[in-house]
């Protein structure tokens, strides 16, 4: 893109700030990247709740989010938060030359977006997120269903009427072709890390300042989960896992990062539950949904990464921000995450829903210093040469300036 140029991109987003997962925060730092590229850039989601304002800049680049519909999580509010984004997208349709649709391609605002694009005559551009969003029976869909309700399969429908589709992982690209994506419109932009702000720290003493802000221990070998707390991460089993740990050593801490809150297949309170009844209170900390930036303290202070997902997903983005700050990751093997982790190169992987293998590939990262550093440091380079954010920045720059 020239330095004159300013292109005009409205991005649709189901969840966004200060609702945080790693689709969000991957929205938050392309965005924010474009528009420091000159483009006029703003997004659109829905208003989950009543104390987020209809509209707000957000973040340094002061990028502008604009919330529709009703607060709620209900059907009805899913339906008239719909209604609200097609008035919105015709009342603003002189204002944006790119429709770009991000995560969740066939929930009903992002059908909507796709719709209403297609009727006014913009270019759609559908970021699939999660392997299986678009699969709604069968094995590998996110909520098998025997039946499945024509409003969804018409979703899937209109999911097929955009102009170009982003996968993060081949597991993904396949997926589409299966469901007749033609393969000449599908990209792969995988996630991206801010390689500048999820870094190392150069020495032990900062670690330990930084755990005594966090009010976590100083001495103690900590293994750290970070996102929803929620049944597809797979957290009993790293629960059941981390019990046989302890029988081990007295000298770990558990920290859960992040929360199930608003979330329908939410375990947190499971999660607590187990930590209670199995004696496990004063090794497993649960720490509430964290901002980035305190998500950046929380990598500082880790020793060990661990992702035990039991839903194949695209290359998480909380498994390549532990990679850029140099810790080991034990990581389940499956989806998008064998194609960031290569075994014993860069971390571990484990069948997924085994808790012993994950407790013993954790039990082998605790008790050795020299095998965590190793690990840690070729993960990062992994993240720098292949899932930077000014990499991943350039690169959405170079394809929607090629489609305007």
């Amino acid at each position: 893109m020239s330095k004159n140029d300013k292109f005009s991109v409205l991005v649709v987003i189901e969840r966004f700030y200060p609702l945080v997962g790693g689709a969000e925060t991957q929205c938050l730092q392309v965005t924010s990247g474009l528009k420091k590229r000159n483009y006029d850039i703003a997004v659109v989601t829905k208003k989950w709740r009543q104390e987020f304002a209809s509209w707000e800049a957000v973040g340094e680049e002061k990028l502008t989010v604009r919330r529709l519909g009703i607060p709620g999580f209900s059907r009805w509010s899913d339906y008239i938060s719909g209604l609200s984004l097609a008035n919105y997208l015709i009342s603003q349709r002189k204002h944006f030359q790119i429709l770009f649709v991000d995560s969740g391609i066939a929930n009903v605002f992002a059908s909507t977006a796709i719709l209403i694009g297609k009727i006014l005559g913009k270019k759609v551009v559908a970021k699939v997120e999660t392997p299986g969003e678009l699969v709604f029976s069968g094995p590998q869909a996110l909520s098998p269903k025997k039946f499945v309700h024509p409003l969804i399969k018409f979703r899937l429908y209109l999911a097929k009427k955009a102009d170009y589709y982003v996968a993060q992982t081949e597991e993904m690209k396949d997926e589409l072709v299966s469901l007749g994506m033609k393969k000449d419109l599908i990209l792969s932009f995988p996630n991206s890390v801010d390689e500048n702000l999820f870094k190392p720290l150069p020495n032990d003493l900062q670690k330990k300042a930084i755990r005594q802000k966090l009010s976590w221990p100083k001495d103690k070998v900590i293994v750290m989960f970070c996102g929803r707390l929620v049944a597809r991460k797979g957290l009993i089993y790293l629960l059941k896992a981390w019990k046989e740990i302890v029988k081990k050593s007295n000298n770990v801490v558990l920290v859960l990062v992040g929360s199930g809150q608003n979330q329908p297949d939410t375990m947190e309170g499971q999660l607590r539950d187990f930590v209670k009844e199995n004696g496990l209170s004063d090794k497993v900390i649960f720490t509430g949904e964290k901002n980035k930036l305190a998500v950046v303290d929380c990598l500082k202070a880790a020793d060990i990464f661990v992702h035990p997902s039991i839903h194949p997903e695209g290359r998480s983005l909380s498994v390549l921000e532990a990679m850029s700050s140099n810790l080991p990751v034990v990581v389940s093997d499956i989806g998008g995450l064998k194609e960031i982790v290569t075994d014993k190169v860069n971390g571990l992987l484990v069948e997924k829903e085994n808790s012993k293998e994950l407790s013993e590939a954790m039990d082998r990262l605790i008790n050795n210093r020299l095998l965590r550093d190793k690990l840690g440091k070729e993960g990062r380079k992994e993240v720098i040469k292949k899932y930077s954010l000014s990499l991943s920045v350039k690169n959405h720059d170079q394809f929607l300036s090629s489609i305007v």
